[in-house]
């Protein structure tokens, strides 16, 4: 009896290392947008939306389910390949109060308008090595890109992919359409759409959603975080 217990002692610490081994649940990687396309206007909108929705309590009790167990959070604007800006660097949620404090970092004065042309693949490749050098293992690690083109220079995403740089990874995209809705009969290619479906989304649960405009955003970015770190909800369709 005593050695069928250690034996369920050792098969018990077993199942349970893996769980204790991670420091938070999901890293989760934004990147924004900043091309020519997004406007100061529009680019202003996108940040003061996602100020907003994270401060949704129901986002905030995802982000932070537990006290000193939360979501690990970075977020960088994106353009040419190269041309790219961190609005806030690897940060651990452990309170409310830390998402209150990440909350207003994103209402802070822009350093510089970014111009250029619309770079997904090298924005999502600059993702994937933030979180291979993440400062602590999450249970999950996701990359949320948000744009209103197709990407346009340099490598495509299906190019690292194919290269398995995206391997393990998450990557959900929040495509705006505003403008492109007026016009994508007579010029298809620049509706971001379908190449956020076939090149953008990755992984296990991932999902594209759609908001009509920068003005709708905030809540498309309060829905999106709420599938992105609860994955009871990611494969719900949209």
């Amino acid at each position: 009896m005593k050695r069928l217990a250690a034996a369920l002692g050792v098969l018990a610490a077993a199942f349970a290392a893996p769980a204790a081994a991670f420091e938070c649940h999901t890293a989760l990687v934004l990147a924004l947008d900043a091309s020519d396309s997004v406007d100061p206007e529009e680019a202003d909108l996108q940040r003061r939306g996602i100020a907003t929705a994270l401060r949704d309590q129901e986002v905030i009790d995802a982000l932070v389910p537990a006290e000193d167990y939360g979501a690990l959070f970075m977020a960088f604007e994106w353009t040419d390949p190269g041309e790219r800006q961190i609005v806030v660097d690897w940060t651990k949620l452990s309170t409310p109060e830390d998402v209150a404090a990440l909350a207003a970092r994103f209402e802070r004065p822009v350093r510089a308008y970014m111009h250029g042309q619309t770079g997904i693949g090298a924005a999502l490749e600059f993702a994937a090595q933030a979180h291979r050098n993440a400062p602590i293992r999450c249970g999950r690690r996701v990359i949320d890109v948000s744009g209103d083109g197709p990407g346009n220079i340099g490598p495509t995403p299906r190019l690292y992919r194919e290269q398995g740089l995206f391997n393990g990874l998450i990557i959900n995209g929040l495509v705006i359409r505003d403008v492109i809705e007026d016009y994508a009969v007579q010029q298809p290619t620049r509706d971001p759409l379908p190449y956020y479906r076939d090149q953008v989304q990755w992984g296990p649960g991932s999902f594209i959603m759609v908001t009509p405009n920068y003005r709708a955003y905030a809540e498309a970015m309060r829905e999106k975080l709420l599938r992105e770190l609860q994955p009871s909800l990611a494969g719900v369709a949209r």
